[in-house]
């Protein structure tokens, strides 16, 4: 994992979202008459949906996408440190409200209440990454 890895991380989520909104828009649905495949072979109605070839490449870029999002969300939930993973959660995962400023590593310092210096929490998240 690596810190430009991490840095995606929101750009993805939104990514994602964006290419949900579009897909569901070009959803195609529809249902056709089957019957059971045992007997005693009723007819009955199957739903079927799908999506026009021309948006074949946004599900595989979805599935590219959702694949990167969940390769860094593992990395982060098998961190044993509590106060690495926490910073790292903190400064790269959590979404960040309309208004608000990207968080720094000296308020996610202040959140630990522990006399860590934002340098310190810094250096620690780096040393981690670079040696996983």
């Amino acid at each position: 994992m690596t810190k430009e890895q991490l840095k995606r991380y929101r750009a993805l989520k939104l990514e994602l979202q964006d290419i949900n909104a579009n897909v569901g828009d070009s959803t195609i649905h529809d249902s056709v008459k089957g019957s059971q495949k045992e007997f005693p072979w009723t007819i009955g109605t199957r739903h079927v949906e799908g999506v026009p070839d021309e948006d074949y490449s946004l599900l595989v870029r979805k599935s590219d996408v959702k694949s990167q999002i969940k390769e860094i969300e593992e990395f982060v939930n098998k961190i044993h440190n509590y106060k690495i993973k926490k910073a790292i959660q903190i400064y790269y995962i959590d979404d960040i409200e309309s208004g608000e400023d990207k968080p720094t590593w000296e308020k996610i310092a202040d959140e630990f209440n522990d006399g860590s210096t934002g340098d310190s929490i810094k250096q620690s998240v780096s040393r981690y990454i670079r040696k996983n």
